[in-house]
């Protein structure tokens, strides 16, 4: 590769990981933990669970039980029944027949004890688990969260497939050169190299799996075309048991048993487990039951089978084999499995946390390699404290997650069975304490105390909180591991390995380490910083007055010239920003295909008129044109063409901005959209204004 190419590379790999290295890493630092999300939910709550195969549960008593309280007639119900949790969720829809109440026509979501058949509201209900579910996909920010995580997830992507070109030639020598005693700038990017590569095949499946499950709407962007707009058809192909059937009349009849369905269903088919039921017209005369289940994973790896009834006639009208593959169906369900880990049991996950974790470190090293590269003596005052600045935000953004979501687990098992609305309080403490840690750290303005601070806290509230478990509800490591109550044990057990590497690690991490830091060998005086800044800016003066104007002419072009590759770097990832920008903003025109409301507009055939496609070739199409040819073309002429384009394609993106908020002004998700890609268009103008008069010889 030639040294012109390698940079660019380095340069794209190295922008692209910094701009995304904090949400990265709350992504797969949540993720890591949201892998025992029902596990987390059993410990938290305490109590032993009875480990009831799914199709023994009396499904007739709940239904029962749900229709007093809830006046089921009419209504479409979806229970998710999990594993091993004795709670299984109930989603039920607004019921469909004329005759109902309006009791009846509210929409709920709940979950239902399988013992004791009480109900809990979502915010009653919610754990810690969920929570840190939740936010690896960013779900707590409404309408934007998980496309953020889809967009991270694809620039992910995109730093893995740069880093590897980059580091190619490195890859196998850095495993053997590996010395945490050399210079410490040497053991960070062999560290990032070597782990790097260990968790490449993991890394890469997260990628591309996170951006499909948080980007998915996109798939319905070619697959909307292919179906010539019948949005119904294509929903039922790729979720047939989400079909839904017009409601008729109330039946007279009894409604047959729900039980003998399930039992039926699964004696049919040797280690099959239930996963879903399913209810279409409750009490209604075409009433449907439907049966989603699978194999053990040592039978099939996947091997998901489906069984729709119609209830009253008893013929069965549609039925899926487990042992055959459907493409439509079981390709999502791959994708499911292979990012979630559900497949080898406690095992398989563990593995995916302790790869997670790796994934971790490999980004604070990245983070670590940028700061450490950009701190030097040459630098000025201003560059140094911006690099250190961002430094010190970012690690203490990611490192005091360990401490804040050890000591969120003493909370929610202190304070269990005290607050209504789990969810709510879940939200201030984490959130809160995290803030308040945030600030702390980085005003402290020490990554090195950063790190040995998270370490120690995260230690001390990892070893207390099987201590806690077990003094507020018994359930002691020896207690759990006799019961059988594995889901409880591993979660204690998981968190006393976490705080002893941690421990490890914290004494491990000397003075010494910290000494090797080219900030403590430069160290910044921060009480003194207006008076190094003019001191620098004299230094400048005096030295520009020594200077020939020829000379100091000679070398700003040569210094313009030095840097035309970084210029030329930043405008492609502009132009690539405004491309995703125009195709997010589409996304929104089929949105709707969630709410069941019509995405035609008026007088539309089925067909996409040429029009569309028009406007399609001149935003992305050229955007994504001119991105391309900045990275092999520097001539003059390309440069002004690209100029006008650009202050063409920022007029067009403002004014579009201006007309959504005079015209959509409740539609806040497209306004954020459309004004950063505003933003993105004027510095993209500015950097080819800067670019267009650089003198390239």
């Amino acid at each position: 590769m030639s040294k012109r190419n390698h940079n660019i590379f380095f340069n794209t790999h190295t922008v692209s990981g910094i701009v995304i290295s904090v949400t990265l890493y709350i992504i797969f630092f949540a993720g890591a933990f949201a892998l025992f999300k029902e596990e987390i939910a059993i410990w938290e709550e305490g109590k032993s669970i009875g480990h009831v195969e799914r199709s023994d549960i009396d499904y007739d008593r709940i239904l029962k039980t749900l229709d007093d309280q809830y006046q089921l007639t009419g209504r479409d119900l979806q229970l998710n029944l999990g594993e091993d949790r004795d709670h299984i969720y109930v989603f039920m829809g607004a019921s469909k027949d004329s005759l109902a109440s309006e009791k009846g026509k509210q929409s709920n979501y709940f979950y239902v004890d399988i013992n004791s058949i009480d109900t809990k509201t979502y915010p009653e209900q919610y754990s810690l688990g969920e929570f840190l579910y939740r936010l690896h996909f960013f779900a707590q920010l409404p309408s934007i969260g998980i496309y953020l995580a889809g967009f991270v997830a694809l620039f992910f992507l995109f730093a893995i497939v740069t880093g590897v070109i980059v580091h190619w030639k490195k890859i196998i020598p850095n495993f053997y050169t590996f010395n945490p005693k050399s210079v410490l700038k040497r053991v960070w990017v062999d560290a990032h190299t070597a782990l790097g590569v260990i968790g490449l095949p993991f890394q890469f499946i997260f990628a591309v799996t996170g951006a499909y499950f948080c980007l998915s709407i996109l798939v319905l962007l070619p697959a909307n075309t292919l179906y010539n707009n019948n949005q119904t058809k294509l929903m039922e192909d790729l979720r047939p048991e989400r079909k839904t059937y017009e409601w008729i009349a109330r039946a007279e009849k009894e409604i047959p048993s729900f039980n003998a369905f399930s039992k039926k269903t699964t004696n049919n088919q040797t280690d099959f487990h239930l996963t879903r039921g399913i209810i279409k017209n409750y009490g209604g005369t075409n009433m449907k039951y439907v049966l989603i289940g699978e194999y053990e994973d040592n039978k099939r790896f996947i091997g998901t089978g489906r069984t729709v009834l119609d209830v009253f006639s008893g013929k069965i009208e549609e039925q899926k084999n487990p042992d055959k593959t459907v493409y439509s169906e079981d390709f999502q369900r791959t994708i499911s499995r292979l990012h979630f880990g559900d497949y080898g049991g406690i095992p398989m996950k563990m593995i995916y946390f302790i790869l997670a974790m790796i994934t971790c470190f490999v980004i604070i090293t990245g983070v670590l390699i940028w700061i450490e590269a950009r701190n030097k003596k040459s630098m000025t005052i201003s560059q140094r404290l911006y690099t250190a600045r961002v430094g010190h935000i970012y690690l203490a953004i990611c490192l005091s997650m360990l401490p804040v979501t050890a000591l969120a687990f003493l909370f929610v098992k202190f304070s269990n069975g005290y607050f209504e609305d789990k969810q709510t309080t879940i939200y201030y403490f984490y959130f809160m304490l995290w803030l308040i840690a945030i600030f702390f750290f980085r005003f402290k303005r020490d990554n090195y105390a950063t790190n040995k601070y998270s370490l120690l806290l995260g230690a001390i509230f990892g070893f207390l909180i099987p201590i806690s478990n077990g003094i507020i509800s018994g359930n002691w490591i020896w207690n759990t591991f006799n019961q059988h109550q594995f889901e409880i044990l591993l979660i204690d057990v998981l968190w006393i390995i976490i705080a002893s590497i941690s421990l490890v690690f914290y004494f491990k991490i000397q003075p010494q380490v910290k000494a090797q830091s080219s900030f403590d060998k430069n160290q910044i005086d921060y009480k003194n910083i207006s008076v190094l800044k003019a001191e620098e800016i004299k230094k400048a003066k005096a030295k520009q007055n020594n200077s020939n104007d020829m000379e100091a002419s000679k070398l700003e072009i040569k210094n313009e010239n030095h840097n035309s590759i970084t210029m030329r770097t930043k405008i492609i990832i502009l132009w690539i920003f405004i491309i995703l920008g125009f195709i997010f903003h589409h996304i929104y025109g089929l949105a709707n295909v969630f709410f069941k409301e019509s995405v035609f507009i008026e007088g539309s055939t089925g067909e996409t008129p040429f029009w569309a496609h028009q406007w399609r070739i001149l935003m992305e199409g050229l955007a994504f044109l001119f991105a391309v040819m900045t990275v092999q073309v520097s001539k003059k002429w390309f440069r002004w063409i690209s100029f006008i384009w650009g202050i063409i394609v920022a007029l067009f993106n403002v004014y579009h901005v201006i007309e959504a908020i005079m015209h959509e002004e409740a539609n806040y998700s497209e306004i954020f959209i459309l004004l950063l890609m505003a933003v993105a268009s004027i510095f993209l103008v500015i950097n080819l204004n800067k670019w267009k008069n650089i003198q390239i010889t």
